[in-house]
């Protein structure tokens, strides 16, 4: 059943004469900041919730929040409540800067089951405009009772459309500005040609890979287990308006089916993601209620795994599992398919990769191996999960379990349900993956969610802050909590929503004053440079740079370019695009990417599978060596005659880091790499092609030698000074001296290890912010002295607390006004 219950060069020797008079009349900051105006700094850009569970692994984490965090979630107050025009029965998804007729704001959308699609400006709770496409005379199985959904929509990921299910057994597309439809090129597309006994439970998906944008439609049946209803998913191509649709019965045929049209009924695929996107594998994966098995044609109580475009093998799936008790889970009624398969990531020391975890009303979790999901190799077995274990607070569960992946690399689960919520952690024993219990609480709720490092969840006694590594409560309200069935909160952007069994959606939001310090990071480096991305910039952006998270030099020079033009700095292996940073690089959407460095730093395969997250190009900018490489990144990106050209060491990183983002500030301004005794050919060669009116060198003697200021003088009418202090620390300081008091934002990163702020040097410079280093368990004297002078309303930290304590948070929020 189907029912859904509760849910090498010597140094240049250059003439000076005529050059010398002038090269010590004013530094070069101060020539920079006459040659322009000063920006006003910018804070971090707003992010999007496009569809449930914030992607389309539906893992229902936000890694970029950093506003709602542990020390400031305790804070939470309402921020309004507004009144839809029906019962919303799912969460809403969020999209900032949109264009509306009354400017630009961040949107919530929803869908209601009486079939409302609704935009709400998400700061004041405003209508901004709603359709409906209602039940009409659609009847429940043709009998007396009205038809309804229980879905939820899903934004584009060019933030223009929202689509939405509709009670005509369409889904439409609206502009997410005006709500205008769209009714040309096959809109709005059909999901189902029985919308009286085909229910859409499930919410929408959207998925972009391999050059295309897929929109994913669920069809189940209605509670009551009645009527002729397959259970199947419609993959929608956005970029034709094709559709493939993959029926759990009958699976050999390949559209609608009509009434009368399969001789077996009552399979459904009503889990509240509809299917979830497994990056690792590239395949869509589902789970389908009671009905008919025989590992051909018909598909009762499996995991599916399907291509992409919605297309199987042989007339059914590409994959498959199936309990090998499936026909006692049909017999009591206990839907395997009550929730989806959740993709999670493995544990250290594993020896396999593609993981996800599979409950359902029997009250169990299975792990399952989603590169061979039956452990036999093909579809259609029985068998083959790699541990089956109870939910630890027992129960049925028809909800959908998250998977956060803690500072220390720890990858965890948290399931909740009518009998209350656990956590899991997956650990490996000799390279065998396994699920091992926590903790878990008595008190009940829907789906969790995780942002900031905080776990939400809806339980009938309100909605719930708590810790996920203990489960101590953190914070809780108790509004909402009336007629809770599948709704479920969403943070993004500093702010809590969820929608509630009255017909109301709820929002609440920090004071500013508790906005303080937060903390930006992944699991390793590549997570980190995914999380500074997220947080800083929007879907759609223009560009994205990427550069080796094994070596540090050529993303130096490519912090600043990659800052003025909009786009973040994500760290890849040589050989492969870490799964956080494919995450991101789909939810971004650049118009481009530019690869940092020679194939000897990222193989050309790299460059192959970047393809797949742009449609624009993916180029390579490199050169010989270092200083060939930086030389190369300012031709491509800075403007000759510039106010500024920054200079720093090539043979180590501290120096260069904070110049990123002091550069970034300066338009067409390069910064470039030079050795520590004498000038690279390459850089010579850039300078003079530059011309700029002044150069800057940042770092100290020890990093950069008096000989080597003195040569740069031969590539400037103006003047060549040095900015430094007495440490790597002191000169990131004395370099964030250029910003003045009253920044915004300030960003802080390790200055004993180079990832991190690598991505932060990009990020800082987008924006307008100074990047300052710090020790991993102090704040050194210098970089507090100028965090006092500069008073930053708020700090970003970039790195675990494996990098940089959470002593050293605590103490920045000091500096914070």
């Amino acid at each position: 059943m189907n029912t859904p219950r509760d849910e090498a060069n010597p140094v240049i020797r250059r003439t000076l004469r005529l050059l010398l008079a002038s090269a010590l009349a004013a530094t070069a900051i101060a020539a920079a900041q006459a040659a322009q105006p000063v920006v006003a700094p910018a804070s971090a850009a707003s992010v999007a919730w496009s569809q449930f569970g914030n992607g389309p692994s539906h893992t229902g984490v936000n890694a970029a929040e950093t506003q709602i965090i542990p020390s400031t979630v305790g804070a939470l107050t309402p921020l309004f409540t507004a009144t839809l025009p029906g019962v919303s029965d799912g969460p809403p998804v969020e999209q900032p800067g949109v264009a509306t007729a009354g400017g630009t704001r961040d949107l919530l959308f929803t869908t209601t089951k009486d079939g409302w699609i609704t935009a709400t400006d998400a700061t004041t709770g405003a209508e901004v405009w709603k359709h409906q496409n209602g039940p009409g005379s659609c009847k429940i199985n043709n009998g007396s009772t009205t038809c309804y959904t229980t879905s939820s929509p899903a934004v584009d990921p060019s933030g223009a459309y929202v689509y939405s299910y509709g009670l005509d057994g369409k889904v439409h597309k609206y502009a997410t500005g005006s709500g205008a439809e769209t009714t040309s090129g096959g809109w709005p597309e059909v999901a189902t040609v029985k919308p009286y006994d085909e229910k859409s439970s499930p919410a929408l998906t959207i998925v972009t890979t391999g050059g295309h944008t897929y929109l994913y439609v669920a069809n189940g049946g209605y509670p009551g287990d009645r009527g002729d209803y397959q259970g199947h998913v419609t993959t929608i191509d956005l970029g034709t308006g094709a559709q493939r649709v993959f029926n759990t019965l009958c699976s050999n045929l390949t559209g609608h089916i009509a009434a009368g049209g399969c001789a077996n009924v009552q399979s459904a695929v009503w889990a509240r993601p509809s299917v979830v996107w497994d990056a690792g594998t590239q395949r869509i994966l589902f789970s389908t209620g009671n009905s008919v098995f025989d590992g051909t044609r018909n598909f009762g109580d499996t995991v599916l795994a399907i291509n992409p475009d919605g297309s199987g093998a042989n007339g059914g799936p590409v994959d498959s599992y199936t309990p090998s008790n499936y026909a006692s889970l049909n017999a009591a009624d206990l839907d395997l398919g009550s929730t989806a398969p959740q993709v999670v990531a493995p544990p250290a020391g594993s020896n396999l990769t593609h993981l996800a975890v599979q409950s359902g009303k029997d009250a169990k979790i299975r792990l399952l191996n989603t590169a061979n999901l039956s452990g036999q190799g093909h579809p259609g077995a029985t068998g083959g999960e790699l541990q089956s274990i109870d939910v630890p607070q027992g129960g049925q569960v028809l909800t959908q379990p998250a998977n956060w992946v803690d500072g220390a690399g720890t990858s965890w689960v948290f399931i909740a349900n009518n009998s209350g919520i656990s956590a899991l952690k997956l650990q490996s024993t000799n390279g065998t993956p396994s699920l091992v219990p926590v903790w878990q609480q008595a008190t009940a709720g829907t789906t969790p969610i995780v942002a900031g490092g905080v776990l939400f969840y809806l339980s009938r006694n309100g909605v719930r802050a708590l810790n996920p590594a203990t489960g101590a409560q953190l914070w809780t309200d108790s509004a909402g909590a009336s007629g809770l069935h599948w709704q479920s909160p969403i943070v993004v952007n500093g702010r809590l929503y969820f929608t509630d069994g009255g017909g109301k959606l709820r929002a609440y939001a920090l004071p500013a004053s508790a906005q303080k310090v937060g903390r930006l990071a992944g699991v390793d480096r590549f997570g980190t440079s995914a999380a500074v991305s997220a947080a800083t910039y929007p879907a759609n952006a223009p560009v994205a740079y990427v550069a080796s998270g094994l070596q540090f030099p050529d993303a130096l020079s490519g912090s600043p370019a990659a800052a003025r033009a909009g786009g973040p700095m994500l760290l890849v292996q040589p050989g492969a695009v870490p799964p956080a940073v494919q995450t991101e690089l789909q939810r971004l959407h650049p118009a481009k990417i530019v690869v940092l460095g020679g194939p000897n730093s990222i193989a050309d395969s790299v460059l192959t599978q970047l393809k797949s997250y742009t449609t624009g190009t993916v180029t390579r900018v490199s050169g010989g060596d270092r200083y060939d490489t930086s030389a190369a990144v300012s031709s491509a990106t800075a403007t000759t005659g510039p106010a500024v050209a920054y200079v720093v060491s090539g043979e180590s990183f501290p120096d260069a880091l904070a110049a990123g983002a002091l550069a970034a500030r300066t338009a067409g301004a390069p910064l470039l790499l030079t050795a520590g005794s004498w000038i690279p050919a390459p850089t010579v060669t850039e300078l003079q092609r530059l011309a700029p009116k002044s150069i800057v060198v940042v770092g100290g003697p020890a990093a950069v030698s008096d000989a080597v200021l003195n040569g740069l003088k031969a590539y400037t009418t103006g003047s060549v000074t040095r900015v430094s202090g007495s440490d790597r620390f002191a000169t990131a300081a004395a370099a964030a001296g250029a910003f003045p008091a009253g920044t915004a934002s300030a960003f802080v990163a390790s200055g004993v290890d180079f990832p991190d702020a690598l991505s932060a040097s990009a990020a800082a410079g987008t924006s307008g912010a100074p990047l300052l280093l710090t020790l991993g368990g102090a704040v050194p004297d210098g970089v507090a002295a100028q965090l006092s002078r500069l008073g930053p309303t708020h700090i970003a930290l970039i790195g675990g607390d494996s990098v940089v304590s959470d002593g050293v948070q605590a103490a920045l929020g000091a500096y914070v006004k």
